[in-house]
């Protein structure tokens, strides 16, 4: 990514400095999702054009949040509800990290099976215990740490739809989407764990599952997406916080920015640039009445940057 670092973390270690200082450094944590990683790309390049220097912390999404509230990463934009409610929620309520505000409309996430699968009568969760054999009353899913795996895990813990027998099989998103394909080429019988905006959805014929003890969330409030910040952020960079605050798209949006890296093969720096210069309407109303790091307006100054790329 242009003029950042990117860091990626072993699961052993997570030394970092506390970042708990107003410099021109910034750390935002990402988990290792397409969607977040484009989505972190966008806000990256913008917050390059403000003058502020950005390190990219590579790590599991729990391991994001404890650094967070050590105050060694300053950022996280894909902190799901409810699925990651227990990895966050209780560091919010001890004051240590704040949500700055919801950042994507229109999500949604719950198992998924091929549309052959589902006209073949598998359309709700409550039927998943009559194919199981069908199924080999196994899930796909992405990897440990990721809400995907907690509400599925709590699905069969809490016997949920009958589940409390069933395995639960997690690997990287590639891996479980590479297994998903591989079965719909075989014309076999997969159930995994889905969720939208994704490029899944544009690149497989493929359905949610309905879910009628909305054990998955999508009813109601439904899934939510929120931008989180350590303790202390906003009084340490005001401008920033604002901006982020403000940061929100369209599921739509994201869903094309993560076909575009993650689908057509674009690099994370080519697709932010990109789509930052076609849309200089919504991010100035991201950036109105903002400043960069050295006191300019933040409009023209990320206008400068783009205009023409």
């Amino acid at each position: 990514m242009h003029r950042s670092l990117i860091v990626t973390i072993l699961l052993a270690t997570l030394a970092l400095p506390s970042t708990g200082q107003a410099d021109d450094r910034l750390v935002i944590g990402v988990p290792p999702w397409d969607g977040a990683q484009a989505k972190t790309a966008v806000v990256s390049e913008i917050l390059q054009a403000m003058g502020y220097s950005v390190e990219i912390l590579e790590a599991s999404a729990p391991m994001v949040f404890q650094a967070m509230a050590r105050g060694e990463v300053d950022i996280n934009l894909s902190a799901w509800k409810p699925g990651q409610d227990e990895a966050f929620q209780p560091l919010v309520d001890a004051g240590d990290i704040r949500i700055l505000g919801e950042n994507l409309s229109g999500a949604w996430t719950g198992l998924a099976v091929p549309e052959a699968v589902y006209q073949a009568g598998l359309d709700s969760k409550a039927r998943l215990t009559e194919f199981a054999d069908r199924l080999d009353s196994t899930i796909q899913c992405i990897e440990p740490g990721s809400g995907a795996v907690a509400v599925t895990e709590a699905a069969i813990e809490n016997d949920h739809y009958g589940l409390s027998d069933w395995n639960l099989m997690t690997t990287s998103t590639a891996g479980m989407l590479s297994q998903v394909g591989r079965s719909i080429d075989r014309d076999e019988w997969v159930v995994f764990c889905g969720w939208s905006p994704h490029w899944m959805n544009l690149r497989y014929e493929m359905r949610f599952l309905e879910d009628p003890e909305n054990h998955w969330g999508n009813e109601g409030n439904g899934t939510r997406v929120y931008t989180l910040v350590r303790k202390g952020f906003s009084e340490d960079f005001p401008d920033v916080a604002k901006f982020l605050g403000r940061f929100h798209v369209e599921s739509e949006v994201q869903s094309y920015w993560i076909k575009e890296y993650a689908y057509r093969d674009r690099s994370l720096e080519e697709m932010a640039v990109q789509w930052i210069t076609d849309h200089p309407e919504i991010v100035g109303q991201w950036l109105e009445g903002l400043q960069t790091r050295d006191g300019h307006e933040a409009v023209e100054a990320v206008g400068r940057r783009f205009d023409g790329r």
